[in-house]
């Protein structure tokens, strides 16, 4: 049986409410609240363990090491390849996005038979598919005209799951709802989601993640200030060309996201090709760029490659601190710019001339989940460990908020230089506050972190 248990927090810039369904216990719904967990009055409550059972249990945790628990920036097979066998075992991780269909998978393959990580794929088609719908609601390929069609596409009447299906709805003049391979979007005018899912992942003793996913459906309640759509359109509009840039992880530190993210814009074109292009355009082009990361200048290499080239969007990047280097550049180009897996809430409301757009929800919505998650896990004393950059800054004070909030404790809070040599010293601090739990928020370089933690003895099966 499943059993449905919903999650309702504030979070920073918005309110998140999560349903998770998980294998095992009742069909009933449970609310997180505090009046669920005193006992009745004709039960007694449970007896405090003796002293020895908690000796027992130390023994027991110190074992095995602490537990981890790992988000979209270093959840994936690409991590436990740089990791001795079973240091994974049994590790959580979270990735937004729906379920990857085998049939959709098996679609990427046909694209890139290489592929080991599937994650943002979904939300990488989407973004394309969503952009070629806009162009044809709008009749246009300027980024002002495409950008006012992005939340009328995801708020309709008509529910499509398809671009083919969809467009035979725009040409009766119907209504649409775009719901894709990354589930529903519904747009709000700031461009981000305000529905997604939240996957929950395992990884197995081999270090690759295990085929069972438990998803959590959520929403995200809009708050702040959304930035109009204005500016001039965008130098390669109106040429009867649908230019697509990509802006994507292809080196850095987010280079295991690239394939997939890549995949998705392909097959997104493919299909859209398929079902006969887009109305009123000669011909779809791609134009491929690498985003890189935040310590290196390639991302803005790339953009100024990609500008005179004409492009009309730019699908990208993966690192929330990537888009935010070139946000103004190419907003202020007229461009339209989504991005399948930027999480950090500073984007909701960046001045982006109201061009910036995600497919992935904010991480207003992940901080809920992930904090809730470790405290449904039975862990209250917890310590983070978290990249400083806009990503890791936002889902840190989201995670923070949801299990200070839930009752919890933040006991060691490290927020650590992602490009330094040695990572001893943050592991050190995490390991002195004698966490219960640990999340660590990160990318590449967790897999050095991770190497530390066990060599401390507080990493995932460090017994």
């Amino acid at each position: 049986m499943k059993r449905t248990t919903v999650f309702k927090t504030a979070a920073v810039l918005g309110v998140a409410s999560l349903t998770l369904a998980a294998c095992g216990g009742s069909s009933d719904t449970a609310e997180t609240d505090a009046a669920a967990s005193e006992p009745a009055a004709s039960e007694e409550a449970p007896a405090e363990p003796a002293a020895s059972e908690e000796a027992a249990a130390e023994e027991a945790v110190a074992s095995v090491g602490v537990p981890l628990y790992l988000v979209d920036g270093n959840t994936g097979n690409a991590l436990g390849e740089k990791l001795p066998a079973g240091t994974l075992n049994g590790v959580k991780g979270t990735i937004p996005g729906a379920e990857n269909t085998q049939d959709f998978k098996d679609a990427l393959l046909a694209v890139d038979p290489e592929l080991i990580d599937f994650a943002y794929a979904p939300e990488s088609y989407d973004a394309v598919i969503l952009s070629a719908l806009a162009a044809a609601a709008a009749k246009s390929d300027a980024g002002v005209d495409m950008a006012k069609q992005m939340v009328p596409i995801t708020n309709g009447t008509d529910i499509c799951n398809d671009y083919a299906g969809c467009l035979a709805l725009l040409k009766e003049g119907k209504s649409i709802d775009y719901n894709g391979r990354s589930g529903a979007v519904n747009f709000w005018d700031a461009g981000d989601p305000t529905s997604a899912s939240i996957g929950v992942y395992t990884f197995g003793p081999d270090n690759v993640l295990l085929p069972e996913v438990t998803y959590a459906e959520g929403e995200i309640v809009p708050e702040g200030e959304a930035n109009p759509i204005d500016g001039k359109p965008q130098d390669g509009a109106g040429d009867g060309v649908f230019k697509v840039g990509t802006f994507l992880p292809i080196t850095g530190s987010l280079a295991f996201l690239g394939p997939p993210e890549v995949a998705g814009v392909k097959l997104a074109i493919k299909d859209i090709e398929e079902a006969g292009g887009i109305p009123g355009f000669d011909k779809i082009v791609l134009e491929e760029g690498d985003s890189g990361d935040t310590s290196t200048e390639t991302g803005r290499q790339t953009v100024k490659r990609l500008l005179p080239l004409g492009i009309d969007i730019l699908v990208g990047a993966a690192s929330s601190g990537s888009s935010l280097q070139v946000l103004d550049e190419v907003t202020g180009a007229g461009v339209l710019m989504i991005s399948p897996a930027n999480t950090s809430p500073a984007l909701t409301t960046a001045p982006d001339r109201g061009l910036y757009w995600r497919t992935a929800p904010s991480d207003v919505l992940q901080g809920a989940f992930v904090g809730s998650m470790v405290l449904q896990d039975g862990y209250t004393k917890v310590a983070i460990m978290s990249l400083q950059d806009a990503y890791g800054d936002g889902l840190n004070a989201n995670v923070t908020k949801a299990i200070t909030e839930g009752g919890g404790e933040i006991v060691a809070n490290v927020v650590y230089d992602p490009t330094a040599a040695d990572f001893a010293a943050d592991v050190a601090q995490i390991k002195a506050a004698g966490p219960e739990a640990i999340v660590l928020i990160g990318f590449d370089e967790s897999a050095q972190i991770i190497q530390e933690m066990v060599k401390q003895g507080i990493g995932p099966n460090a017994g």
